[in-house]
């Protein structure tokens, strides 16, 4: 695909040298809904790419061309503002808006964009393509910034611009992620360290419930604002700034509404899980892993709440087929993927028995993504 968008890039805006930026997805092996609260995750690059294709014009000119949406947007850069019916551009401008933030000048610039990465399947490829329009404009300037940096301003962005209150582990992984490698993140202190997924005859395998999926119009804001509740709450009776320091959330029980306690104490239960699975992993344990696997989609369906039909029957089918050492849902929830973590040998049987039966359930077939984990940004694009 990198050559269709570099093909498109030099129809659309004509010949002459440009730079090509290869930025992968992600999936998160467990830790869910906790980057936003401080807390430990687990992601994994995952093969499927966002590719930008760049380059400065002579004049103050912002030319944006979707590959994907067979879209095309120009502005100038004075004009660098929300934009309700090119959705796509925002995740650009916001990226440059950021930029101009921290004082650096925009130049006039065209941009052809586009991947296979599918959208709405939580593999976040909004995050993508944030990170993908920020190291782009790093090389096509020249300028050098440091690579939190970079991925702070890719966040807020999506936090500013376009509007959702997403954490940092996203653009942190899509970045910084490393081939055969999960990334654990320390989502307080930004401290991170890679964990070697040494599979021996294992797969992590994406299922796309291909349920449609707006993240910005989801539960997902509303799941932050009821957790921020939460820790106002509690800090009236000690000095916490994430959830993600508590360790046992119960004495706070009765100064919580239900549902808010529920939030909470996913949040501080999850953020556990991820600890327990790096050690899993260290070990090779990879039944130990699985099970929390189950653990942590189980928490994401009765506790907070943003699991789906799809998920849930995704999930209840991988428990009863030998072979398969644990599922959940990945990423926000309320559609997208469910991972699977399964011997290689039963793939096939896999994807051959739960298509007819989810297709039999929900009138759609799932499709499927075996994925290898990958470098991320930094390092395609050294």
């Amino acid at each position: 695909m990198k050559e269709q968008i570099e093909k498109v890039f030099t129809e659309k805006f004509g010949g002459g040298p440009f730079i090509t930026i290869t930025t992968p997805s992600r999936a998160n092996l467990i830790g869910e809904h906790i980057d936003y609260q401080g807390g430990y995750v687990l992601p994994a690059g995952v093969d499927r790419f966002i590719f930008s294709c760049g380059r400065k014009r002579k004049d103050n000119r912002i030319k944006l061309l979707s590959f994907n949406y067979n879209q095309y947007f120009e502005t100038d850069t004075e004009n660098i503002i929300y934009q309700k019916k090119y959705k796509w551009a925002n995740y650009i401008l916001g990226v440059l808006a950021e930029y101009r933030k921290l004082g650096y000048d925009i130049p006039g610039i065209e941009i052809a964009i586009g991947g296979n990465i599918p959208v709405g399947s939580g593999l976040s490829s909004s995050a993508a393509v944030e990170i993908s329009i920020a190291v782009l404009f790093q090389k096509i300037t020249g300028i050098e910034i440091e690579p939190l940096e970079l991925i702070k301003l890719a966040r807020r962005a999506e936090n500013e611009f376009v509007g959702v209150s997403c954490g940092i582990m996203d653009q942190f992984s899509i970045y910084l992620s490393k081939k055969d490698n999960a990334l654990l993140i320390n989502c307080k202190t930004l401290e991170y360290r890679y964990v070697p997924l040494l599979m021996d005859g294992l797969k992590f395998l994406l299922v796309d419930t291909k349920k449609e999926r707006s993240l910005s119009s989801s539960v997902y804001n509303s799941r932050v604002a009821s957790v921020k509740e939460a820790v106002g709450i509690i800090r009236q009776y000690r000095d916490i700034e994430f959830l993600t320091e508590i360790d046992d959330i119960t004495p706070y029980k009765d100064k919580l509404s239900e549902e808010t306690y529920k939030r909470a104490l996913h949040i501080v239960e999850e953020n556990k899980r991820v600890l327990e699975a790096v050690s899993c992993l260290e070990r090779n344990d990879f039944n130990g892993f699985g099970e929390l696997m189950y653990q942590s989609h189980k928490s994401l369906k009765k506790l907070y709440e943003v699991s789906c039909e799809e998920l849930d029957f995704i999930v209840g089918f991988a428990k009863n087929i030998d072979g398969v050492k644990g599922a959940r849902l990945t990423g926000a929830g309320m559609g997208g993927c469910a991972l699977v973590l399964l011997e290689e040998s039963i793939i096939s049987q896999f994807i051959s028995e739960l298509t007819p039966l989810y297709q039999k359930t929900f009138g759609i077939n799932p499709e499927f993504y075996l994925f290898q984990p990958v470098d991320g940004a930094l390092y395609q694009n050294p």
